[in-house]
């Protein structure tokens, strides 16, 4: 993603994220504005490297008397087609690390619709029989993360359980929404930090600076549209009744999908009480007494459940 393209998103678009990490972009933001580039990776081939290693990998997994046996495929299928088959159940193992972005980020992580886009593919792939998804990520766009939980209910659909597992780190915001839509969520340890429901908006005003020196702005609309960004405008003068009322409404379809996405496994009342779902955050232990996770695991104990749902399912 180049420079103005971030800046855009960063400041118009509404976030569920955790403020910690989302005022960590502002250094990048200061920079950009005084025409200051960020750094790069040093040549393409790091940056193949990068997209290389987060690409999506296919597990083939075996649980026999307890004991979970896996080995990576050389490659993933990626047209939907494989090449071949394996003795046990192939996992698709995908990952979500990271502020998510919608759009793939140019010198990093690629971004929610192309998560979105493996999910639909695995969806689709004959070959696939579960999904893996290993997130560290403190949450990030609203935009692009229901297309993710789309992709999540396409792999569902066609009959592949989806796994979630926070790996040694983050569950939060827009990575818990589409964490909550698997058939199971793990931790790896106690300090994985789950929850962060929640949804803001924040924006650096840097007109003033501007003005400083001696720039002017200028604002003409057309005769019709006397209504056009009439919200962010009272914003400006320190009215943020309808931002806020935006953001209240996502906030409620956040709420309302991890109640449907948790069902019966979510303890309403500790949801209310404990102040998950008004955007506090907690360990392992405390998520899974609240019901905001089904337990500890590791890896391969993530692709243990993947074996056991299909194997649940074929029964059926």
């Amino acid at each position: 993603m180049h420079g103005l393209g971030l800046v855009s998103r960063l400041s118009a678009s509404p976030w569920a994220i955790s403020l910690g990490h989302a005022q960590s972009y502002m250094p990048l933001v200061a920079g950009l504005l005084l025409g200051n580039a960020p750094a790069t990776a040093s040549s393409p081939q790091d940056l193949a490297a990068l997209r290389a290693e987060a690409a999506p990998v296919d597990y083939a997994v075996q649980r026999r008397a307890g004991l979970t046996t896996y080995a990576a495929r050389a490659q993933a299928g990626g047209s939907g087609t494989g090449g071949g088959t394996t003795d046990g159940i192939l996992v698709r193992v995908l990952r979500a690390e990271g502020p998510l972005m919608k759009a793939d980020q140019f010198c990093g992580p690629a971004g929610l619709m192309s998560l979105a886009s493996d999910l639909q593919r695995a969806a689709k792939d004959t070959e696939i029989s579960a999904v893996l998804m290993r997130i560290d990520s403190p949450g990030g766009q609203v935009f692009g993360t229901q297309s993710v939980v789309d992709g999540i209910k396409a792999c569902q659909a066609a009959g592949k359980p989806v796994v979630a597992l926070c790996e040694d780190g983050l569950m939060c915001s827009a990575a818990y929404w589409i964490g909550s839509a698997a058939d199971t969520i793990i931790a790896t340890h106690e300090t994985c930090t789950i929850g962060s429901i929640g949804v803001m908006a924040s924006w650096a005003d840097a007109q003033p600076y501007f003005e400083k020196l001696g720039v002017k702005f200028h604002e003409v609309y057309a005769e019709q549209s006397s209504l056009k960004n009439a919200d962010f405008a009272a914003a400006s003068l320190g009215d943020y009744k309808a931002v806020q009322a935006n953001l209240t409404a996502i906030a409620g379809g956040f709420l309302g999908a991890v109640r449907d996405n948790r069902g019966s496994r979510l303890d309403a009342k500790k949801f209310d009480k404990s102040g998950a779902s008004q955007g506090k955050t907690f360990f392992a232990s405390e998520a899974g007494d609240i019901g905001l996770i089904d337990g500890l695991g590791s890896f391969q104990d993530a692709l243990g459940e993947c074996v056991r749902l299909v194997q649940q399912g074929r029964s059926l």
